[in-house]
C-alpha cells in the first residue's frame, strides 16, 4: 500500500501559486533602535535599490499626501552637489590606480569645483505596512540586528529627504543617458554647457561612475513602521519645523565650496582689510564698531561677480576667470577716503557698495559689456567721487524735480519710475540707505555712473 503522508507527497505549482507573493524581495540588514520610545530600524541602501524601493508622498495620484510639493530647482542644486562628489570620487580612484583622467572629466571637475569633504544626511522613511506583515531573519551572531525581507510593494515612503531622493534620481538618469547616448545633453549644471559629445576615452569613466553610483554609494535610512497618514504627517512636521536653521553668516563662515565665498574669505584676510572688523554673528548697526557682516560682504560680491542677490548659483568655471578683475575693483574701492567709516562716507554702506559692484559687472560681464577701457576709467574715478554725506545726490529721493534738473543729463541715468523706489533717508545729517537693497540697486548705480562720468546705460530707462 502506497504511503499517503504529507511528508512523502510531492508539492506542485498549483499548491503554492496562490502564496507566491512578490517576484522580488530585497534583504536589508538593519539595527534595532528606540527613538523617543518608538521602535525604529537603522539601515543603509545602495542608491539604485533605494530609488526602486521608495516613493515620496507628494502626489495625490500616488496616495495620501504627507509631503510638501517638490521643488525641482532645489533638487537640481542638490544634484549638482552629488554629481560633484561622485566625479571627485571616481577621479581619486583612477589616480590611485595610476589610470588617466579624460579631458572631458577634468573640465567637468574644474567646472563643478571642489571642497574639503563630501557627505550627505540620513533619510527618514516610513514603511506603512504593520510590523507583523514584514518578514525578518534574526542575525544570531550580532544581537540587535535583523534581516528585513521587503516585498517589492512594501515601499519606503520618504518622510524627510524627498529632495535628496529626487537629486539622486536626477544624477542616475543623467549618468544612464550619458552611457547610452554618449552626448552631454542639457544637464542643469552638471557639466559645462559647451560640452556636446562624450569623448571616446570618457565613455569608460562614465560607465565606471554609474557603477559606483548605483551599486556602491549608500544612503543611510531611519525606518519607521506601520504609521498611519496622520502619524506620518506629524513626523514630517516635527522633522522639518522643530529644527533651528544655521545663520547665513555662520554657514558662509564654514563653507569652503562656494567660489564667491572663498573669494570673500581671501578678501577679508588680505592687507586691504587688515584693520577692518568683519563679523560673522550678531547685528551691525549704525553705531557698531564692526564695519560689516560677512554675509553682507558676500552679497556685495554676488552683485560684483553675477549681479545676483545671493552667492548660491556661483560656479567655479564662471567665477575664477573674473577674480583678477574683482581684486582690481576692491583695490579701487579701498582707496575711497573713509570707505570703512559709515559716519564719514556713504561708501561704507552695503547698499552703495552693491551699486558700485553692479556698475562694474555691467561694464565687464553683462549681455552688453562696455569693455576694458570703460572699466579702467571707472576704477580710476571711484576714489575721486564725492562720497561725503553732504553730497545731495546720495539723498536723491528727497530732491525736487527742479533740484534734479540742476544736474545736467542726470535724468538719463535714472529709471523712469525711480521716484517709487525706497532709497534712504537723512538722519542727523547722515544719509542712511534703507534695508530694501533690491530697490536702491535700481537707482544708485545710475548716480554712481553719473558721478564717475560714464555714459548712461540704455537699459537704465527701462527699469
Amino acid at each position: 500500500m502506497t504511503p499517503t503522508t504529507t511528508e512523502n507527497r510531492s508539492t506542485t505549482l498549483a499548491d503554492v501559486v496562490d502564496f507566491a507573493g512578490s517576484n522580488r524581495f530585497i534583504r536589508i540588514r538593519a539595527k534595532r533602535a528606540l527613538n523617543l520610545g518608538t521602535n525604529t530600524m537603522l539601515t543603509s541602501f545602495d542608491i539604485g535599490t533605494f530609488l526602486l524601493q521608495s516613493l515620496a508622498g507628494n502626489d495625490p495620484l500616488k496616495g495620501a499626501v504627507t509631503q510638501r510639493k517638490l521643488d525641482m530647482g532645489h533638487a537640481q542644486k542638490m544634484a549638482v552637489f552629488i554629481f560633484k562628489g561622485l566625479v571627485r570620487y571616481v577621479i581619486a580612484k583612477r589616480q590611485h590606480d595610476g589610470r588617466a583622467v579624460p579631458d572631458d572629466v577634468d573640465r567637468t571637475a574644474e567646472y563643478l569645483g571642489t571642497q574639503p569633504y563630501y557627505a550627505w544626511a540620513p533619510i527618514v522613511g516610513s514603511i506603512r505596512d504593520p510590523i507583523n506583515d514584514i518578514a525578518v531573519e534574526v542575525v544570531v551572531a550580532d544581537e540587535g540586528e535583523l534581516i528585513l525581507k521587503l516585498r517589492s510593494n512594501q515601499l519606503i515612503w520618504v518622510v524627510d529627504g524627498q529632495h535628496r531622493r529626487m537629486a539622486w534620481k536626477i544624477v542616475q538618469d543623467y549618468l544612464n543617458q550619458l552611457v547610452r547616448d554618449r552626448k552631454y545633453v542639457k544637464s542643469g549644471g552638471l557639466v559645462p554647457t559647451d560640452m556636446k559629445q562624450v569623448a571616446e576615452d570618457a565613455v569608460s569613466f562614465w560607465h565606471e561612475a554609474l557603477t559606483y553610483y548605483t551599486d556602491r554609494f549608500s544612503i543611510s535610512v531611519e525606518l519607521h513602521f506601520g504609521l498611519n497618514i496622520d502619524q506620518e504627517r506629524q513626523l514630517f512636521h516635527d522633522l522639518n519645523n522643530l529644527q533651528k536653521t544655521v545663520p547665513t553668516s555662520q554657514a558662509q563662515a564654514f563653507d569652503q565650496s562656494n567660489p564667491i565665498n572663498i573669494f570673500t574669505h581671501q578678501l577679508k584676510e588680505s592687507e586691504m582689510f587688515a584693520d577692518v572688523q568683519i563679523v560673522e554673528d550678531g547685528k551691525v548697526d549704525w553705531d557698531s564698531e564692526a564695519w560689516m557682516k560677512l554675509d553682507h560682504l558676500n552679497a556685495i560680491n554676488a552683485r560684483l561677480f553675477l549681479n545676483k542677490t545671493t552667492i548660491s548659483d556661483a560656479r567655479p568655471a564662471e567665477i575664477h576667470p573674473r577674480e583678477e578683475r574683482a581684486w582690481n575693483f576692491w583695490e579701487a574701492v579701498t582707496k575711497i577716503p573713509n570707505v570703512f567709516d559709515r559716519k564719514e562716507s556713504v561708501a561704507a554702506q552695503a547698499a552703495l557698495l552693491k551699486a558700485m559692484a553692479r556698475v562694474y559687472y555691467e561694464i565687464l560681464w553683462s549681455r552688453t559689456p562696455e569693455g576694458e577701457a570703460v572699466a579702467e576709467k571707472y576704477l580710476e574715478a571711484l576714489p575721486t567721487i564725492d562720497f561725503a554725506h553732504s553730497n545731495p545726490l546720495w539723498d536723491i529721493a528727497h530732491l525736487t524735480d527742479d533740484e534734479i534738473s540742476s544736474y545736467p543729463d542726470l535724468n538719463n541715468y535714472l529709471p523712469s519710475n525711480w521716484r517709487l523706489k525706497q532709497i534712504g533717508e537723512r538722519v542727523d545729517g547722515k544719509v542712511r540707505f534703507g534695508s530694501r537693497h533690491n530697490e536702491s540697486i535700481l537707482v544708485l548705480p545710475g548716480v554712481v555712473r553719473y558721478l564717475a562720468q560714464l555714459p548712461p546705460r540704455v537699459s537704465d530707462k527701462e527699469k
